[in-house]
C-alpha cells in the first residue's frame, strides 16, 4: 500500500514528542508500506536530516510556512472559529501545492498527523487517518489554571476553539487514531469506539542502560523546555521542590535539559540547578542523574521522557496524571506524588537507600521492554490503515 503522510513539521531531530512519534510510525511502517513524506516547515531542513527520513521514504517534499504568513493567518484567524493551532499552520495556497502532490504520487491512503494538518486533507475522496496524538482540547483546558490572567482568557478561547474543532473534524476521516486510552475518553467526540490507542514506544536499542557509580545530579529533568507544560514542571522542581529538601538539609545538585529553553527557564540556574539546551545525546543528560523527578500536572499524551528514563535504568518519579497513560505499577515500576511535600519524601526516600532505588530501576527496564516495543504500535497502525 502507498501511504502519504502528512506532518506539520519536518519530523528530525526527535526533540519534540510528535517528530519521535511520527519518526519511528515512518520507520515501521515503511517495512510494509511504501511511504510518501510530505512536511511542513518553518526553517531549512538540512541535507543531513533529509537523507535519513530518505532512508525511509519513497519520496519526501519539505513545504517551508513563511514566518509572515504565519503571522497573517494568526490575525485573520480572530475573526473565525478556526484555533490558532490549526490556522498557524494552514495556508491556501500550501493546501493546492499538497493536492498536487496527491494528484501526481496516486496513493492509496492519506495519514494526517494532528489536527494541525487536518484542513489540507479533510476534503480528499481518499481514504483517510488521522492521528489526533493527544486530547488537545483536555491539555489546553489545564493549562489555565497555571497561567497568568492574560494568558487564561487566551487560553479559554483556544480551549473551547480546539473542542469543537476536534468535534466537528472527526466526520471527515475515515479512521481515528490517538495515544492512550486517558486522551480517547477525553477526545470530545460522540463516536469513541472507532477510536484506535496507539500508544509510543521506546527505542530500546538506543536507549539502553547504561550503569554507572558516578553520578552527577541527583536529580534530572529533561523535556522541549520551549515546551508550556515543561516550563511549569521546571519551575515547580526548583521553586516548589528544591526549597523543601534544602530545608532538610540536603545539598542538592539538579539538572534541567532540553532544547529551546526559555528565558523563564535560563533564569533558574543557580549553584543547585544546571540549565543545559540543546544536547546532542541526551543519554548523557538521562544517565548523569541518581532519580529522573517529572512533577507534570498540565498537558495530555503518553510522555515519551519517563519512557526514555525507565528504559535506561533510572527511577523515576511522576504525577499519578501521568501514569494514567503509562500504567507502571507505582513503587514497583514507579514513584507518584501530587504535592511538592510528596515529591520531597520521595526524593528523600530514594537518596538514602540504593537497594530501592536499583530494584525500581530494574523494574522499571524490564515494564518499558514488555509494553513499550515501536514494532508492536505501529503493527497495530498498519492494520488499522489496512482495514
Amino acid at each position: 500500500m502507498k501511504i502519504f503522510i502528512l506532518t506539520s513539521r519536518f519530523p528530525y531531530p526527535l526533540e519534540k514528542g510528535d517528530k519521535l512519534r511520527i519518526f519511528h510510525q515512518i520507520r515501521f511502517l515503511a517495512q510494509q508500506h511504501e511511504v510518501v513524506l510530505c512536511a511542513l516547515n518553518e526553517e531549512e531542513v538540512s541535507t543531513e536530516h533529509q537523507n535519513i527520513l530518505r532512508g525511509y521514504v519513497s519520496n519526501l517534499y519539505i513545504i517551508r510556512l513563511k514566518k509572515i504568513q504565519i503571522l497573517k493567518n494568526l490575525v485573520l484567524a480572530i475573526f473565525s472559529s478556526l484555533p490558532f493551532q490549526v490556522a498557524y499552520f494552514f495556508d491556501k495556497n500550501i493546501k493546492k501545492q499538497i493536492i498536487q502532490i496527491i494528484q501526481d504520487e496516486h496513493p492509496d491512503h492519506l495519514f494526517c498527523q494532528l489536527i494541525r494538518c487536518a484542513e489540507y486533507l479533510k476534503d480528499s475522496s481518499i481514504p483517510k487517518t488521522i492521528d489526533y496524538m493527544d486530547a488537545f482540547s483536555k491539555g489546553y483546558q489545564r493549562r489555565i489554571e497555571h497561567s497568568s490572567f492574560f494568558k487564561r482568557l487566551l487560553l479559554k478561547i483556544e480551549t473551547k476553539r480546539i473542542h469543537q474543532y476536534e468535534k466537528n473534524i472527526f466526520n471527515h476521516f475515515d479512521k481515528h487514531c490517538i495515544i492512550s486510552i486517558q486522551d480517547k475518553q477525553q477526545l470530545p467526540v460522540r463516536l469513541k469506539h472507532n477510536i484506535a490507542v496507539i500508544p509510543n514506544g521506546v527505542d530500546i536499542d538506543y536507549f539502553k542502560s547504561q550503569p554507572s557509580d558516578k553520578k552527577q545530579f541527583d536529580l534530572v529533568f529533561i523535556g522541549n523546555l520551549g515546551y508550556p507544560p515543561n516550563i511549569i514542571a521546571a519551575k515547580y522542581i526548583v521553586n516548589k521542590i528544591l526549597p523543601i529538601l534544602i530545608q532538610k538539609g540536603l545539598q542538592i545538585k539538579i539538572l534541567i535539559a532540553g532544547a529551546r529553553p526559555t528565558p523563564e527557564i535560563n533564569q533558574l540556574a543557580s549553584n543547585n540547578v544546571s540549565i543545559q539546551g540543546w544536547v546532542k545525546d541526551i543519554r548523557t543528560a538521562y544517565s548523569s542523574g541518581k532519580i529522573f523527578v517529572a512533577p507534570l500536572f498540565t498537558g495530555s499524551g503518553l510522555q515519551n521522557k519517563i519512557l526514555e528514563a525507565m528504559a535506561m535504568g533510572i527511577p523515576c518519579i511522576t504525577t499519578p496524571l501521568v501514569n494514567q497513560a503509562i500504567n507502571a505499577e507505582q513503587d514497583k515500576s514507579i514513584c507518584l506524588a501530587n504535592t511538592a511535600e510528596e515529591f520531597a519524601a520521595r526524593i528523600i526516600f530514594l537518596l538514602n537507600d540504593s537497594s530501592y532505588r536499583k530494584e525500581l530501576s530494574k523494574n522499571a527496564l524490564t515494564f518499558v521492554h514488555e509494553n513499550y516495543q515501536w514494532k508492536k504500535f505501529v503493527d497495530q497502525l498498519s492494520q488499522l490503515i489496512r482495514s
